[in-house]
């Protein structure tokens, strides 16, 4: 496959692929090694050279983009408290709740 120079513009590299998403490249590589992110290699066997597209990173942004969440009207309705609440429990110690030993070795 034969690219253009100016195909060839549009490959950044590792650091300008951080950048451009505002993100660490160690966030950067979490997400290539999680398939989030596709890049192409471009060293030799001994050295890996990942460069990224610029389109990729673009869909990338797009898939990763969130809605506004737009509050439950059921809580957010929610007005002043018109009664006191009470409560009727007991505060029991951690030792109250164990069952004592019925069978077995003595402790010591």
């Amino acid at each position: 496959m034969n690219f253009t120079s100016s195909e060839l513009d549009q490959f950044v590299t590792t650091k300008e692929a951080a950048r451009r998403l505002a993100i660490s490249e160690k966030t950067l590589l979490r997400h290539v090694r999680l398939g989030r992110l596709e890049y192409v290699d471009l060293g030799t066997e001994s050295r890996e050279v990942r460069r990224f597209s610029v389109g990729q990173l673009e869909r990338f942004i797009l898939t990763r983009r969130r809605k506004e969440i737009v509050p439950c009207l059921s809580i957010s309705q929610m007005g002043v408290r018109t009664s006191i609440t009470t409560s009727k429990s007991v505060v029991a110690a951690f030792t109250d709740l164990q069952s004592p030993r019925t069978a077995g070795k003595p402790l010591r």
